[in-house]
């Protein structure tokens, strides 16, 4: 029984006679250090009622409070690392800023003292022109001339026959192992063929072993007719020109850094041995 209930059944005694008033003092003078104790933890409950940020706080709670304010303080540099960064310039504007020698290496340079390269979007840019001279083109190739430099070109491409054509044939061998790569390498010639020196690309295979070849057409280096891009898969890098037939040979990645030293040379920004 708490000390105010003690109280209220002592004072009701001494009303109803069953203690005197000298003891009833007594056993109050016994009781009051309770009372007073008890009054004061009750009012410290009440206050913690009404402001609970005041409560004593367990050091559970003391920890997990500290650990929520470090990560929002961590959020919040985070978000203003973000938002405090310059956004992304324009290809224009990083080329204004190759051309005046204010980007590092990494981030673009001018080949040959004519070609301005700029690193966006993991892809490098340059400016091209159409082979008549008419249009100009922003084009992307995945490496830029000074990583393809020790790459040579073997063999002779007839440029009166490689002109005359208005489609070219991409080939490949359907059954290969590095098929994600070969594709890879064939979609970025297309869309240079495509795009700049306007010929259309008909998908083709080396040989009919697979039921998507069995739509397209096959065709190998033999079709003299043709101006062919054969994509083969090989131990090491090779890119040449045999007459009417651009051929890239490697594994993985060599297979695109192939097909992008070609297009330099097509392009006459890279001759077909660089210094």
């Amino acid at each position: 029984m708490d000390p105010k209930k003690k109280l209220e059944v002592l004072e009701g005694s001494l009303e109803s006679g069953v203690i005197g008033k000298e003891e009833y003092d007594k056993l109050k003078e016994k009781l009051e250090p309770e009372v007073k104790e008890f009054d004061r933890k009750a009012e410290e409950m009440g206050r913690a009622e009404q402001n609970p940020e005041e409560q004593p706080k367990s050091p559970e709670k003391a920890l997990i409070i500290s650990i929520a304010v470090i990560a929002l303080l961590f959020a919040a540099i985070f978000t203003y690392s973000i938002f405090s960064k310059e956004q992304p310039k324009t290809l224009e504007e990083l080329h204004v800023l190759n051309l005046k020698g204010e980007l590092k290496p990494g981030q673009g340079y001018v080949y040959k003292g004519v070609y301005s390269f700029v690193k966006f979007d993991n892809f490098w840019y340059t400016g091209l022109n159409s082979p008549k001279g008419t249009k100009t083109y922003s084009m992307n190739f995945r490496y830029s001339p000074n990583e393809l430099k020790d790459i040579v070109i073997e063999g002779s491409l007839d440029r009166d026959f490689f002109n005359s054509k208005n489609e070219f044939y991409p080939t490949f061998n359907p059954t290969g192992k590095e098929l994600t790569h070969v594709q890879l390498a064939i979609a970025d010639f297309d869309t240079h063929l495509a795009k700049v020196f306007e010929k259309n690309p008909i998908g083709s295979c080396d040989r009919n072993e697979t039921q998507i070849c069995k739509s397209r057409p096959i065709v190998t280096c033999d079709d003299k007719e043709k101006l062919v891009l054969y994509v083969k898969e090989s131990e090491r890098l090779r890119a040449y020109y045999n007459g009417n037939c651009i051929v890239v040979e490697g594994k993985g990645f060599d297979l695109v850094k192939g097909v992008d030293r070609i297009l330099y040379n097509l392009y006459n920004i890279m001759e077909k041995e660089e210094a």
